[in-house]
């Protein structure tokens, strides 16, 4: 590997489990679940923003985990791997588990997931700032 590049594969592999699991997931969804979603329609759409959310956040980590990056910014890249990692735990599982007949209040989880979607996204934004200036 070239001096002063690094990778983060392990991002790579936690992307491509997530991407795997929410495929499984949202097929789950559209067969599984039909009865549920017929008397809640709310956990439908709550079952359908979670499987996308986790596929759009698994194929970012897949691409953080396979791109070589500068080592001067790496840690904006290695935290918003993790926040992207925890906003998924944190906003789509706590979103299947509410589905699966886990209480009302772990809704309540669903935001800070959110936010850790948010603010990965402005860490990538900042290192891509940073890289224009090279």
């Amino acid at each position: 590997m070239e001096q002063g590049v690094i990778k983060y594969p392990t991002f790579g592999v936690i992307g491509a489990l997530f991407v795997t699991l929410a495929i499984g997931l949202g097929a789950y969804g559209a067969h599984g679940l039909e009865d549920t979603f017929s008397k809640t329609p709310r956990m439908e759409r709550a079952w359908g923003n979670a499987v996308d959310y986790q596929m759009f956040h698994g194929l970012a980590l897949f691409v953080l985990g396979i791109v070589r990056i500068d080592q001067k910014r790496a840690k904006l890249w290695m935290v918003s791997g993790i926040l992207m990692s925890f906003g998924v735990i944190l906003f789509c599982f706590s979103i299947y588990a509410w589905v699966f007949g886990g209480p009302e209040g772990l809704i309540m989880v669903t935001p800070f997931g959110g936010f850790s979607f948010i603010i990965a996204w402005v860490l990538l934004a900042i290192h891509q700032f940073l890289n224009l200036k090279h």
